[in-house]
Parts: structure tokens; C-alpha cells; sequence
């Protein structure tokens, strides 16, 4: 695994000399950085094959890039100068180290040269122990060093490489990552992007995305420490030349992934820890500045109580420009004017979906456990459950993990979805709601397509199919929908004389076959359940577009049809209309039924004997 060090410390104090004494390099290789003897953007030096050292600003006005080098790093390298002690932006530096979660670090006491006496640097370090006594920093190395007598800088390599032996796997999260921190053009190659691999591998040829914009890009060819390579891996510091792209497409901030994994964004929620000594409230509607991975931009918080001084809680921000996050990142926030560093950040939820009116209760209702959180995504996700290998992707985290969730949680994982035992209860419930309400309401319907069961509940197909089959025991399929068995069709005394009335009507009308409304004009809704309900019972039956035929009077025209076929090989039009003694309205909607149910068979213009007429 590829060790990645970041400086950090307040301005002129040796950061940048410190690095090239131990690596070799002037990682100040800006005009203006030479100019001004101080580091504007970020520097990389390589200490050996496997460890990079990232060199990052310090002065406040550069504080955005120093967020960026940090974001990217396993082992801190805090420095401070024998000669100043402790300056504002160390104790900065140490609050963002702190807030973007490193564990591990070093402490380098520079410029012992210009130290009065050693008194006045034994101060120092009680001072810096005091500092550091509440951080990760509290028992790493505190050495002393200078760049010009040499004193330390051996000592120092040797913790690096000791911490770096020692340094502990970070969870991959099984696709390519890279939050881009450089970006240029090579003439004869295009667009060059540089950063950090983060998760995952990368191969030559591969297709990426660029987010936010989710654009394609394809690789063309990599280095790292220098040299051309034909892979990265996690933890290399990787230059990239991507085909097919334009430098406007590409700036500090974007990232680059493995397709369909990361989404562009303009909402996120996150779990907010304020500093401990900020002298800031973070407000509802209050505009900060966000430093997320590499990217810096501007953001609305939306909260219900205001955050104190070492105060958390969960916080909607509504971003100002699109950009990209990952689930459980960890962030930076600082004042808006005038820019201070104010409290850390982890994402809670990258990309929240829930309906506007709800999305201030589902922010404030997340958990910051990732098991728990995860449970209740599944939760809020019942009626359209996720597979394991989607929900993976949702969390940008291996499937792997997903399954310690699951077992934690007690989630279940059927049919290739992910819910627990009251989502399905739930379900169930629900569908015996909506089935209630249908027979409720449509009393002399005997079932409930399974489109509109879908409808009124709002599942998706799949999970509907799979509650159906469980809720086998209380449903019954009939007509192609779906019926609760404890539902009967019982007609009131008033229907049941209205549906004798109708069968008479129908049986009188022979074979001018009525509509509904030409039976009984003053309910036709009515009319159409009860005929529903005799077609049901098999005494008549529907011709198409709504027209009715009884049933004795079908079994008639099928022993007619028999006996003229019995004389004559076909059948015409006018044929059929002097055997039925009816129009042609009538005529041709029962030879399309005949033709559909086997009576006859139409050939041109004329109908043959068909299959089922006796």
C-alpha cells in the first residue's frame, strides 16, 4: 500500500525545507511560490517507492489548498518552529487534521538552529505536549530538527518509516476514486489530471466518469513517482492522461471514478462537529464554505437548532454548485466571511432523494452509525427494496460490508432484495388496506388488476410480486387480478331485482345485441357491475366494445350456425344478417365474436366452418 504524509503547520516554518532535506526535492516549484518563498498550492516529494509526502500550505489565504492535501492523507507531519512556537494556523492545521479523521502523525520541532537556548525549546515542547494532549497527536514522536546543521533529519525519516510499517489498511471501497488536485495540459497528450487513489485499481484503457458533469473519459496513460505505469492501485499518487476531454471539464475538485458508482450532487446531510473553542454558531440558512475531498465551494445549512461550540448534530447543506460526495466522507466547514475553521463533517446521506416536505425529518432523523443509517435507508426504501449488490453501490462501499450490515441489523435478503421482517408485515398490510377499500367501493367486482393493486400501493413490480405470493394464503386470482378470499359479491335486494331485469332484457333482445346504457339509461355504472357480475355467473356474456348477448341466446346462434354449414360450405355477410334477422351493427360485431371463440373462421370476405361450432 502507497503511505501518503502531509505537512502541515503554520507559515515559515520550514515546512517545504523540511521536505526537501528528507526527500531530496523543492516541492515549491510555482513562479510565484519562489517569488514569495512560501507555498501557494500543494508540493509532492517521494520519501521512497512506497511514501509520499505532500507539502501544503500555510498561510490562512492558502488555508482551501491545505484542506485539499490533507483530505488525501494517512500520517500527519505537523511542523512548528522552535523559534516561534505555537502560531494560528498550527492550531488550524491540528483542528482539520483532527476533523478529517487522520489517526496517525509525527511532530517535527524545525529551525533548532535559531533557537535562543534550549531552555526556550524545552517551553516549546511542554507547550506543543499541552496543544496535542487531546488529539491523536498526544503520545506520536516530538523530535527535533534543522535543515541546516542536519540535527533530526535522520531520526525523523526513521519515525516516518516506522509509522508507515505500522500504518493499518484503510477499508477499499471496491471502485476507482481519485479526487483530482492537479490539472494540466502536456502538449501531444491532452488533459493531465494528479491525485490520490483512494479506492480501488485502475488499468490503462479503462473508462471513467468526471464528476460532477458524469462525463466519459478514457485512460490513455498513467504515472506514478514519476514513471509510466500500466496500473494504480489505492494509496498510489497517480498522474492521469485522460482522452477525450477538455480542461474546462476538469478542476480541483471534481473526481474521478469507476462509471455509475458516484453521482453529481447539489444536497447533502451530513453529521456536523463543531470546533470546541470556534467562537462561531453555525445557524438555519447561515452560508459557509464546505471542503469536501478536493473540492471548495459554498453552502446553505439547513438545520433546526443552531450548533454551538462543541456541539453535533445533523445538518442539511444545499450546495451552490454541483459537486461529487461520498457516503460516510469526512469534511471540512469555515466561516463564510471572515474565513475560519469552524467543524468537521461526515456525510450521512450523499444525494438525498426524499420528498422536499419530508427532508428535514429524514436529516435530522440519521444516524451517524453506518450499520444503524443503513437499516433505516432499507427502512425508508419498503416499498421498492434494493438488491445487496445496488445497495452497495448506494453506499459506495464493497458488498462486503453491506453483509456485516446486514447480519448486525438482522436485515433480510430474499429474492434479491434487502428488507426486514416489519417491511415485509408492512407490506402485507398494505395490501390488504388497498384490496378492503377497492371491495369496499366496488362492491360487485370480484378482483383488482394487478397495474392498479401496483398503483394505489406505490410497490415496485418486483416487490409486489413477491408480496402477493406471500399474502397466497388470503388472495385468490380471479378474472387476472386479485381478490381477498374473504370477499363475496352479494347483491342487495334492490340489485338482485335489478339484475333479473337486465337478464331478461338481454335474453329479449336476442341477437341485437344492447349496450349498457341502452338497457338502463338512468345508472349505467351500476348496470355495468351487475352485467359484470351475470357475465361472471355465465348467464351472459360480452360481445365486444360492451355489447351484450344471453346466454341462451349464444347456444342458439351456435346451433344455427351448425345446421347452415351443414348445407353450405361459407358464409357471407348478408347470409349471417338474414339467419340473425339483424343490421349490420349487430351483424359484425357477433361474426368478430364467432371468429374470435372458434364458431367461424374468415376467409376474405367470406366465413368457413370453424373448429368449435359442433
Amino acid at each position: 500500500m502507497q503511505i501518503v504524509i502531509g505537512t502541515a503547520g503554520h507559515i515559515d516554518h520550514g515546512k517545504t525545507a523540511l521536505v526537501k532535506a528528507l526527500t531530496g526535492t523543492d516541492t515549491d516549484c510555482l513562479a510565484e511560490e519562489k517569488a514569495r518563498g512560501m507555498t501557494i498550492d500543494l508540493g509532492f516529494a517521494y520519501l521512497d517507492q512506497s511514501i509520499t509526502i505532500i507539502d501544503v500550505p500555510g498561510h490562512e489565504k492558502f488555508i482551501r489548498n491545505m484542506v485539499a492535501g490533507v483530505s488525501t492523507i494517512h500520517i500527519a507531519l505537523l511542523v512548528i518552529a522552535a523559534d516561534d512556537g505555537i502560531m494560528p494556523q498550527t492550531k488550524e492545521h491540528l483542528h482539520i487534521l483532527k476533523l478529517l479523521g487522520v489517526t496517525q502523525g509525527i511532530i517535527a520541532l524545525t529551525k533548532t538552529d535559531l533557537a535562543d537556548d534550549n531552555d526556550w525549546i524545552d517551553l516549546v515542547e511542554l507547550e506543543i505536549q499541552d496543544l496535542v494532549a487531546n488529539s491523536f497527536l498526544k503520545d506520536s514522536p516530538l523530535i527535533r530538527t534543522s535543515v541546516e546543521t542536519g540535527e533530526g533529519i535522520d531520526a525523523l525519516k526513521k519515525a516516518i518509516l516506522s509509522q508507515s510499517k505500522d500504518m493499518e489498511t484503510e477499508l477499499d471501497r471496491g471502485f476507482f476514486h481519485l479526487p483530482v488536485d492537479r490539472v494540466f495540459s502536456k502538449t501531444g497528450f491532452g488533459s493531465v489530471v494528479t491525485g490520490t487513489v483512494l479506492s480501488g485499481k485502475l488499468k490503462t484503457g479503462k473508462e471513467l466518469e468526471i464528476i460532477p458533469g458524469n462525463q466519459k473519459a478514457k485512460v490513455r496513460g498513467m504515472q506514478t513517482h514519476g514513471s509510466e505505469t500500466l496500473s494504480v492501485k489505492m494509496g498510489d499518487r497517480a498522474a492521469i492522461n485522460l482522452a477525450g476531454t477538455d480542461l474546462d471539464d476538469l478542476f480541483r475538485g471534481t473526481i474521478i471514478a469507476e462509471p455509475n458508482w458516484v453521482n453529481s450532487t447539489e444536497k447533502l446531510i451530513a453529521r456536523v462537529t463543531m470546533i470546541e473553542d470556534t467562537r462561531w454558531k453555525l445557524k438555519n440558512h447561515q452560508r459557509v464554505h464546505i471542503h469536501i475531498g478536493t473540492a471548495e465551494m459554498v453552502a446553505r445549512a439547513v438545520m433546526q437548532d443552531p450548533l454551538e461550540a462543541g456541539h453535533s448534530g445533523n445538518v442539511l447543506f444545499l450546495l451552490e454548485r454541483p459537486a461529487a460526495a461520498l457516503m460516510n466522507e469526512r469534511f471540512i466547514i469555515r466561516s463564510f466571511s471572515p474565513m475560519e475553521t469552524i467543524g468537521g463533517c461526515v456525510v450521512l446521506d450523499s444525494n438525498p432523494l426524499i420528498i422536499r416536505k419530508e427532508l428535514k425529518s429524514w436529516a435530522a432523523s440519521l444516524k451517524e452509525n453506518p450499520s444503524e443509517r443503513f437499516k433505516q435507508f432499507v427502512n425508508q426504501n419498503w416499498k421498492s427494496p434494493k438488491s445487496l449488490g445496488n445497495w452497495a453501490r448506494h453506499f459506495q462501499t464493497m458488498e462486503s460490508q453491506v453483509k456485516n450490515w446486514i447480519k448486525s441489523e438482522k436485515i433480510l435478503n430474499e429474492k434479491g432484495f434487502l428488507f426486514t421482517s416489519e417491511n415485509r408485515g408492512e407490506s402485507m398490510v398494505c395490501i390488504r388496506e388497498v384490496l378492503i377499500h377497492f371491495h369496499k367501493k366496488n362492491p360487485y367486482k370480484k378482483s383488482l388488476s394487478q397495474d392498479r393493486l401496483k398503483a394505489a400501493a406505490r410497490f415496485s413490480t418486483n416487490w409486489l410480486t413477491y408480496i402477493l405470493d406471500q399474502m397466497g394464503d388470503e388472495l385468490i386470482n380471479v378474472e387476472g387480478g386479485f381478490a381477498l378470499k374473504s370477499h363475496s359479491v352479494v347483491l342487495s335486494d334492490s340489485d338482485a331485482s335489478l339484475a333479473k331485469s337486465l337478464e331478461n332484457s338481454v335474453k329479449q333482445a336476442g341477437y341485437v345485441i344492447p349496450t349498457a346504457k341502452e338497457l338502463c339509461s338512468e345508472n349505467p355504472k351500476s348496470t355495468l357491475e351487475i352485467l359484470h357480475i351475470l357475465k361472471g355467473e355465465g348467464k351472459i356474456f360480452e360481445v365486444g366494445r360492451g355489447l351484450w348477448i344471453h346466454g341462451d341466446v349464444l347456444n342458439k346462434l351456435k346451433d344455427e350456425l351448425s345446421l347452415f354449414f351443414a348445407d353450405k360450405p361459407e358464409m357471407n355477410v348478408a347470409d349471417f344478417k338474414l339467419l340473425t334477422g339483424t343490421s349490420r351493427k349487430s351483424a359484425i360485431p357477433l361474426l368478430e365474436y364467432c371468429d374470435k371463440h372458434g364458431l367461424t373462421e374468415r376467409v376474405g370476405d367470406s366465413r368457413i366452418k370453424g373448429e368449435n361450432c359442433g
